[in-house]
């Protein structure tokens, strides 16, 4: 069910308390227990305390005893959002990202870290070209302990 509420009255609060006041406007809004999404939190504090939405277009969801309110424009994402599925996806195209890039090492990004995290990321890759790396670390910074743990490697 959607409906839309006018909250606009939370203005006559003191101009700290105005968000919270429009968070209990809406609560008040509806009988039972009444939990608001995250979604719905951030748009009713995305420009502050001072300043919440006059008037806001609500997704009502209800389940035993408790109601749920989802912003709609957001609401539709929702439905469809999988969290393990969205992981599951993922690892595999990590996975290719790897590969490609074991086959294709972009050395000048990699010698932008900081030197621990460059040692890490060499250590990690099967075959590194350590002769690029050193070409790579004198042309952006030049440290001197790194280029020296390369010519030890």
């Amino acid at each position: 069910m959607r409906k839309t509420i006018n909250l606009s009255k939370a203005r006559n609060a003191g101009r700290q308390h105005r968000a919270k006041k429009a968070v209990n406007k809406l609560k008040s809004s509806f009988e039972g227990e009444v939990k608001i999404s995250q979604e719905l939190n951030e748009v009713l504090w995305n420009r502050g305390a001072t300043k919440p939405p006059r008037k806001i277009e609500l997704k009502v969801v209800e389940t035993t005893g408790v109601t749920t309110l989802y912003p709609v424009e957001g609401y539709d994402d929702l439905e469809t959002d999988n969290n393990e599925g969205d992981e599951v996806e993922e690892e595999p195209e990590q996975a290719e990202e790897e590969t490609q890039s074991s086959e294709k090492i972009d050395y000048n990004e990699l010698v932008d870290n900081n030197v621990s995290d460059v040692k890490q990321a060499v250590s990690s890759l099967e075959a590194p070209d350590f002769e690029a790396l050193l070409e790579a670390e004198e042309k952006n910074k030049d440290r001197k302990t790194l280029k020296e743990w390369i010519e030890s490697q």
